[in-house]
């Protein structure tokens, strides 16, 4: 059967702790070489190391800053894994900071993204767009829009044929997707943790359906019922996938509950520079600090 798209609502997350070291340094002018699991793209190093952190393999990362100047991979955020959550190698180089994932720290992990980037552009995921009188209004806009991540604001020194001058403020997501695929022998579902005012969609159990990325962890368990049981107590747990004595992939345990989650946070998907143009996220996870 072929693979599937189902959107599923971004699921808040609690703050953990993990038995490595909390370590917050960021190394300027230094590399972590080799270790690549993905590559994604952020503004900057700070939004970098929050996406490693909500990465599920993530232990540490590369970032490529805007004065790099080798190639064209500008605001790369390279996310890396090893065995003992440690880079293998360290180097001078120079354009890119790295760092390490945050997830033995306290943190939040809806972290408020305040700041703008001038001369930033959020390439893609327009969804909106509408006249604003200056990126702070561009930015209220995208905060009070429940849709909207991010925003790339157009000030009037931008000349380009392709855009109209109308509409000034481009309103922007990035929604994540749960990947789903046909698979006999397995069940999926989310945790049971999550309240709504009707929140049956929580307690559904997906037979034959295996979300099939994301792992935190896997432990042997005896049923699905268990497996939910054990990712509704994890709070870095969004869904699972549990493999039952029919299963038949001889990459994956039988009688397995594998706890998953995925990146929550705004995620642009393209970052590029650009002249005359702001970019920023939306303010909803700032609190008291945001006057809407």
């Amino acid at each position: 059967m072929g693979t599937h798209l189902i959107l599923v609502g971004l699921l808040s997350l609690c703050s953990l702790s993990f038995g490595q070291d909390c370590n917050q340094q960021l190394l300027e002018n230094v590399d972590f070489p080799g270790n690549d699991v993905t590559s994604l793209f952020s503004p900057d190093v700070e939004h970098c190391q929050q996406l490693c952190t909500q990465h599920s393999s993530c232990d540490f990362f590369t970032f490529f800053r805007a004065d790099w100047n080798k190639d064209d991979r500008n605001f790369f955020c390279l996310i890396k894994a090893a065995p003992n959550g440690q880079p293998t190698a360290q180097a001078p180089l120079q354009g890119v900071t790295s760092g390490f994932s945050l997830k033995p720290c306290s943190q939040d992990l809806e972290p408020c993204l305040s700041k703008v980037y001038q001369n930033v552009d959020f390439f893609g995921a327009d969804y909106r767009a509408l006249f604003t009188a200056d990126s702070e209004e561009c930015q209220r806009a995208c905060t009070q829009d429940p849709a909207c991540q991010f925003f790339t604001f157009i000030n009037e020194a931008f000349k380009t044929v392709d855009i109209s001058n109308d509409f000034k403020c481009y309103m922007k997501n990035n929604n994540n997707n749960i990947v789903t695929k046909a698979k006999d022998g397995v069940t999926s579902g989310l945790p049971a943790r999550f309240c709504q005012l009707d929140n049956a969609w929580v307690q559904v159990i997906y037979e034959n359906v295996a979300f099939p990325t994301s792992v935190i962890r896997s432990e042997p368990m005896d049923d699905a019922d268990t497996c939910q049981r054990t990712c509704t107590q994890d709070p870095y747990c969004q869904f699972y996938s549990y493999t039952n004595d029919n299963f038949n992939d001889p990459k994956f345990p039988r009688r397995h509950c594998f706890l998953k989650r995925t990146i929550t946070m705004p995620a642009p998907p393209k970052v590029a520079k650009l002249a005359n143009v702001v970019s920023g996220f939306q303010l909803r996870n700032c609190n008291s600090k945001t006057t809407v």
